[in-house]
């Protein structure tokens, strides 16, 4: 049996599924699409998946409590049998939005699917091109480790396991206490001031998961590219992306006449050392930043806005803040760690969920043999906080999903959000 250390993020997924699934939301699932050229080599992709199952027993693993210590961890007896890669013949239809819907609800069209990752080829175009569906279990995945894991299967193989995991050393509660309190008393001011989401007491929490795919033209991803270095210079990205789904929820909030003061936005940080190894597991911890509803009139005003919280918190130390909360809460039952966030939050957990994780498969045109035309993933969420907005990028190609679920938002306001996006990240105002 392999002990591996489980991260507070890990903890942190896992109790947002479990709430999910106490609501009628189900498992937490997301889905990576790879469109192709022509059709991907059979044996070297099968040979790909079958050594990363080979090699990383997480992917067996479960998540549980050690009684002597109280930490979490990932226990797991071996490794397990890699399932069949699925190739859909001629006569299937390339995966529309049913298909992809079905994936992120774990199921598949012979049942409930089994594994944490599940792979499947469609034939796609008229012209030889071939989609891939990753789907993914987001409780041993986050983006970060799925542009890790689509590496390894370009490469062709994954010879090397995964290095041995260290537990961290104990620190006191006093000390983690101390360090979390700040931020602890900042949340406290947040609810007082009646932060909201796109999601508000009383609304349903039911429903499946539904997303919009906002796909930039290789100009327009361009104009984006050139807008964010303006904004934001050549190395940081996340403040650009941030603004922007900022301005989309307030957006939102407009429309609905809704009056929330700051919006509470977690900014993914790496916390955990970017090993090529480490793929499973959650690398991305957060940043709350409280950003003031009246700093957002424009996008250039909201990114110098986002870009001062940044620095503040990073000053305050926020980071590491959040990061010992969440490890005080992990000592609560896993069951009761998110509705005691929404208890403390007045019904909400965050504003919104979104994020941009860097580029797809850096410096690499083909997968499998095959020529690369886009990537991007499709996460679902929950309700609350009942939206998301995720960036993907290939080689320059940007693409944005945006994820709701059920009625949480009206197909008018998905339109009005896809008309803000696309003007905040072109610069050219949307009809």
């Amino acid at each position: 049996m392999l002990i591996l250390p489980a991260t507070t993020v890990d903890f942190f997924l896992a109790g947002l599924e479990a709430f999910m699934r106490r609501s009628g939301q189900g498992t937490h699932w997301g889905v990576t699409v790879l469109q192709l050229e022509a059709k991907p080599d059979a044996q070297t992709l099968t040979k790909a998946w079958e050594e990363i199952h080979a090699q990383h027993p997480m992917l067996g693993a479960r998540l549980k409590r050690q009684w002597r210590g109280w930490r979490w961890v990932w226990e797991t007896h071996g490794t397990i049998a890699a399932p069949p890669i699925c190739w859909h013949g001629v006569q299937g239809l390339p995966p529309g939005e049913e298909v992809i819907q079905e994936r992120l609800q774990g199921r598949s069209s012979s049942g409930a699917l089994t594994t944490p990752l599940w792979l499947e080829v469609f034939p796609w175009g008229t012209e030889g091109g071939h989609v891939i569906l990753l789907t993914w279990r987001h409780a041993l995945l986050d983006g970060t480790g799925i542009n890790l894991l689509l590496e390894k299967l370009a490469a062709g193989a994954c010879a090397a396991g995964p290095p041995a995991q260290t537990m961290p050393p104990r620190e006191s509660m006093a000390r983690i206490y101390k360090r979390a309190k700040p931020l602890t008393d900042r949340l406290h001011e947040m609810t007082s001031a009646g932060c909201l989401s796109a999601w508000m007491k009383g609304m349903p929490t039911g429903g499946r998961p539904e997303y919009r795919l906002i796909e930039l033209s290789r100009e327009e991803s361009a104009r984006a590219t050139a807008r964010l270095r303006a904004l934001c210079g050549d190395f940081l990205q996340m403040p650009f992306y941030a603004a922007m789904a900022a301005r989309a929820l307030q957006l939102l909030h407009e429309r609905r006449d809704w009056h929330s003061p700051e919006i509470h936005l977690h900014l993914p940080i790496q916390l955990r050392g970017r090993s090529r190894e480490l793929i499973f597991g959650n690398h991305m911890g957060a940043m709350p930043l409280f950003l003031e509803a009246g700093a957002l009139g424009t996008l250039d005003l909201a990114v110098a806005h986002v870009l001062e919280k940044y620095r503040e918190g990073m000053k305050q130390e926020r980071s590491q803040a959040s990061e010992a909360l969440t490890t005080l809460a992990a000592h609560l039952p896993l069951s009761t760690f998110i509705p005691m966030v929404r208890w403390t939050n007045m019904g909400q957990i965050c504003s919104l969920f979104h994020s941009h994780t860097g580029s797809f498969l850096p410096g690499r045109t083909e997968f499998a043999g095959a020529a690369v035309q886009n990537i991007y993933t499709i996460p679902s969420v929950s309700a609350p906080p009942g939206l998301g907005i995720f960036v993907s990028d290939y080689a320059g190609l940007i693409t944005v999903t945006l994820a709701w679920r059920g009625d949480g938002v009206s197909q008018a306001e998905i339109e009005a959000l896809d008309r803000r996006i696309r003007t905040d990240l072109t610069g050219i105002a949307q009809e």
